[in-house]
């Protein structure tokens, strides 16, 4: 019996790294050209390091994809093989029943869950914030180099309400030209020979100055029209502070979204009850969606197996089809109810479990049918 249950463990598993080697490198390359094309929209000199950091932070995101699929992928093409070539008829004459024959694949799918469930708990997390640290922000931009964020003779509009132009060289802004704005309406233009950058984000109201010297400042006069009331005034050196509080305050959702904070800081966000209702559900939805798609490899093991052996497909591609259109089923489902997350009278929490409850019925289901023929 060892060396049967070695057989069937030894070939199941084969299949299953395989698949996630190929599906890793196809979900790794969809999201690195997808990524890095959108840094390199706001970064033209990005670096190699930049990109080989961004695969690796990739890598386990889609792990967390990747092993249930190619786990069940791989019982259904060894079990519909093993059907299709009467192995398994041999071992049901031999008086073995088909919780024997699965045993090697409830050991694996075991293996795989615990490994579904470090990488869902506490590495997709991680890699999920290091990857949002990486984005082209505006906040993250400051917080690497506060003279980034402006393009080198170009309009930059990403500060609200102002408009900067500027030549970069040697770590200070050259010709400088900023337009103060409310409502679309221009409320001040400043024209600096030079002005230097510094930031202060610790502050509870952060800040980015501008240090600029031969200034030359026309704000709005008293009639309200900005070129016929206002008065020119020139200054040798002036600061010029524009308020970060808004990017910031983006930063700090973006780091405190419930797909990005470690699991002890999820269990405690998820039964704060001075949170607001939908905030909470949101944080529930995301604990409870994290074990049960780690559960997902068991699951799959329950339905993989009479399927594979029901199907009696040889060919790879009948059963790749197959596991597929399970797999595509499944995560339309956990995708439905996380679209719930933040409507806390849906339970949201509780019907992330749905897939799995159905597909495990089904699969004790089928175990039972096959188990009577």
């Amino acid at each position: 019996m060892r060396l049967l249950d070695r057989y069937i463990a030894r070939q199941v598993f084969v299949s299953a790294v395989y698949a996630v080697v190929v599906i890793i490198i196809l979900l790794v390359l969809g999201n690195v050209f997808k990524e890095i094309l959108r840094e390199l929209a706001k970064r033209p000199d990005i670096s190699l390091g930049f990109v080989m950091k961004f695969v690796l932070l990739i890598v386990p995101i889609a792990l967390s994809l990747a092993v249930p699929f190619s786990f069940l992928t791989a019982i259904l093409l060894v079990f519909g093989r093993l059907s299709a070539d009467s192995e398994f008829v041999s071992m049901r004459m031999a008086g073995l029943s088909m919780w024997r024959i699965s045993a090697p694949v409830g050991a694996l799918a075991v293996f795989f869950t615990g490994i579904c469930a470090y990488v869902n708990l506490s590495v997709t997390p991680w890699a999920k914030t290091e990857m949002e640290g990486l984005k082209a922000s505006l906040f993250n931009m400051l917080q690497r180099d506060p003279l980034m964020i402006f393009p080198d003779q170009q309009v930059m509009d990403e500060l609200p309400d102002h408009l900067v132009f500027a030549r970069k060289e040697d770590g200070v802004l050259h010709g400088l030209h900023l337009v103060r704005m409310e409502d679309f309406v221009p409320q001040a233009i400043v024209v600096a020979r030079t002005a230097k950058v510094s930031v202060d984000l610790e502050s509870e109201h952060p800040e980015m100055v501008l240090d600029m010297a031969d200034v030359n400042v026309m704000a709005e006069g008293e009639g309200g029209d900005l070129m016929r009331a206002s008065q020119p005034v020139f200054l040798e050196s002036a600061p010029f502070g524009v308020p970060l509080d808004e990017f910031k305050e983006v930063a700090d959702r973006v780091k405190e979204s419930p797909g990005n904070i470690s699991l002890g800081r999820l269990f405690q966000r998820a039964g704060d009850t001075s949170q607001a209702p939908s905030l909470r559900a949101a944080y529930r939805t995301e604990l409870s969606m994290r074990f049960a798609f780690s559960v997902s490899c068991l699951t799959f093991a329950l339905i993989g197996v009479p399927l594979g052996i029901t199907s009696q497909r040889r060919e790879s591609t009948a059963g790749f089809v197959l596991s597929m259109v399970i797999a595509v089923a499944y995560f339309a489902m956990l995708n439905v109810a996380k679209m719930m997350k933040w409507r806390e009278e849906m339970h949201p929490h509780l019907l992330v479990w749905v897939p799995n409850i159905l597909f495990l019925g089904l699969g004790f289901y089928l175990f039972w049918r096959l188990g009577r023929k």
